[in-house]
């Protein structure tokens, strides 16, 4: 953690004081033999880290900082609810939404149906117009609107076509 991020100095101090309250109450405890394989760099790198801190001057007393930080990890998360990682039961649902090329007619295409339909529903929900002029041009209309709607996905003729759906 770096010393610019908001939290950094508070959790250094924290980290800082439970190494050294854990080393003094715990200098000459009793202990047993554990082997336990952890990078040999990381270990290097913490001892290094605790000799600048000044917890610890010797090799064997990186162990006891390093079962301080295991310690501490104890006393704070041993009443934590227990996580399970649902992507080990369900298998994940991915959608992949495919781009579609539209070329320069497509898109003039697409504008002009979008801007029909929209005045074809316009004018027979306010009634305006001959009705039957409207029904007629609608009908020639749908199919290629629907086509347009297949190829591209588009929200706005979907719109337009789920509310001229009690038209036709």
């Amino acid at each position: 953690m770096s010393e610019n991020e908001p939290n950094a100095k508070n959790l250094q101090s924290l980290l800082f004081n439970y190494l050294i309250n854990y080393l003094t109450e715990n200098h000459n405890r009793n202990r047993s033999n554990l082997v336990t394989r952890v990078n040999r760099q990381v270990y290097e790198d913490f001892f290094d880290v605790c000799r600048k801190l000044g917890l610890v001057s010797q090799r064997g007393r990186a162990n006891i900082a390093l079962e301080a930080l295991m310690q501490l990890t104890v006393e704070k998360f041993k009443d934590a609810p227990r996580i399970v990682q649902t992507t080990l039961f369900y298998k994940p649902t991915i959608s992949i939404e495919e781009k579609v090329e539209v070329n320069i007619a497509q898109k003039l295409e697409i504008k002009l149906v979008k801007k029909d339909l929209a005045r074809i529903l316009q004018r027979l929900e306010a009634k305006q117009g001959n009705q039957d002029f409207l029904q007629s041009r609608l009908r020639e209309l749908l199919p290629k609107a629907i086509r347009i709607y297949d190829k591209t996905s588009d929200q706005e003729i979907e719109k337009l076509l789920t509310k001229l759906d009690k038209w036709v």
